[in-house]
């Protein structure tokens, strides 16, 4: 089956045979072959760089540093890529077991496969690893949406000061006592407990008690 929408591929494999071989396939099959990368690292840096749809990531690879096989060189890299969200990744091994398969998940890997793949297993694959990144995406900005609006309650609720319980207060002048015992006008023991602020005026019952000509005169 062709692909009618070109999704763009990248191909990590140290074996120049089985990548070129890799990469042959995958043209063949409609894909847009990104890149060809021998190493993690390689793979890694070329994904920075052309944002492929899917790596294709080989599980054993040499390291560039020491010059020796690393049974997990692909692991690691799928790790970065996780962590960077660049690319659903698909690991390409001769090997197959419960505790690879594991490992392949905690490290981010959208599928598996065992090599050599056919045609139809590579496909598949393609499409689940696609669909699978695209569902770790949403997830990862739902994830991020909602610690945005648990930070914003946080806030808010940071600047709200409830008054709780029995408020003691005095029956003649209508001083409160605080929580140390003090006295204080009413207007400041709520100022300091909420975020309540007093504006001062007369109600017309006071103003016509305390301006009885002004009022009359308005009247």
């Amino acid at each position: 089956m062709m692909v009618t929408d070109a999704i763009s591929v990248l191909v990590a494999e140290d074996d120049p045979l089985i990548n070129q071989g890799t990469a042959k396939q995958l043209a063949r099959l409609g894909y847009v072959v990104a890149g060809q990368a021998y190493d993690g690292p390689q793979a890694v840096e070329m994904a920075r760089q052309e944002q492929p749809a899917v790596v294709l990531m080989d599980l054993q690879m040499i390291d560039p540093e020491t010059g020796r096989e690393d049974p997990q060189a692909g692991l690691k890299a799928a790790q970065q890529l996780k962590e960077l969200c660049l690319a659903a990744v698909i690991l390409l091994t001769a090997h197959e077991s419960p505790e690879l398969i594991r490992m392949a998940g905690e490290a981010g890997i959208t599928s598996y496969l065992v090599k050599p793949a056919q045609d139809n297993e590579l496909e598949r694959a393609i499409t689940i690893g696609r669909a699978r990144q695209a569902d770790l995406l949403e997830l990862r900005q739902l994830a991020s949406e909602l610690q945005l609006h648990r930070d914003q309650m946080r806030l808010e609720l940071s600047r709200v000061k409830a008054i709780r319980g029995w408020l003691s207060t005095c029956s003649s002048c209508r001083k409160v006592r605080d929580e140390r015992g003090l006295w204080q006008p009413l207007e400041l023991f709520v100022q300091d407990h909420s975020e309540a602020r007093f504006t001062h005026g007369f109600c017309p019952d006071c103003f016509q008690e305390l301006f009885p000509d002004i009022h009359a005169d308005i009247r």
